[in-house]
C-alpha cells in the first residue's frame, strides 16, 4: 500500500464518520441524538486523525532506521536491530535501549512505538523495501 492508498483510506475513513448518527430510543421514539453525535464523531475523528498521523511519522521514522542499520560499520545498527526485531518480531527489548542511541535515533524510535500502538497497517510491510528490507536486515545481523 503506497502513500496514496493510504491517503485514500484516510479519507474515505473521515467521509465515514462524517456520516456517522447516534441513534437513541426505541420503537416509535426514535430520534437522532444530536449531542451525542456530534460528541462521538468528535471521538471518532480524533481516533483517526492519530492513528494516520502516527502511521505516516511512524513509516518515516522506520526508514530512517532502517537506512542507518543498513550502513556498513554504523554504530548504533545493533541497538536498531534489536529496536527492529522487537517491533516485528516481537522480541525482548532492553528499556536501556532507547538511552544509549543518539536524540534523532530516539526519537525516531519513539516515533516507530507511536505508529506501532495507533497504525492500522503493518508497518514491516509498508516501509518502503516491505517485509523483505526487513527480513534480509535481520539475518544479515
Amino acid at each position: 500500500m503506497t502513500q496514496a492508498e493510504r491517503e485514500r483510506r484516510h479519507h474515505a475513513s473521515l467521509e465515514h464518520i462524517n456520516h456517522v448518527r447516534l441513534v437513541v430510543g426505541r420503537g416509535d421514539r426514535l430520534r437522532i441524538d444530536h449531542e451525542g453525535t456530534l460528541l462521538e464523531r468528535a471521538r471518532l475523528l480524533s481516533e483517526e486523525m492519530a492513528s494516520h498521523l502516527a502511521t505516516e511519522r511512524g513509516l518515516a521514522a522506520f526508514d530512517r532506521l532502517l537506512r542507518i542499520a543498513e550502513e556498513a560499520g554504523a554504530p548504533q545498527a545493533a541497538d536498531i536491530v534489536a529496536f527492529v526485531a522487537a517491533v516485528t518480531e516481537g522480541e525482548p527489548l532492553q528499556m536501556a535501549t532507547l538511552r544509549g542511541v543518539d536524540a534523532a535515533v530516539g526519537e525516531d524510535m519513539l516515533a516507530v512505538l507511536d505508529a506501532f500502538r495507533y497504525a492500522r497497517v503493518s508497518l514491516a510491510s509498508q516501509v518502503e523495501g516491505g517485509a523483505a528490507r526487513v527480513c534480509r536486515l535481520l539475518r544479515q545481523r
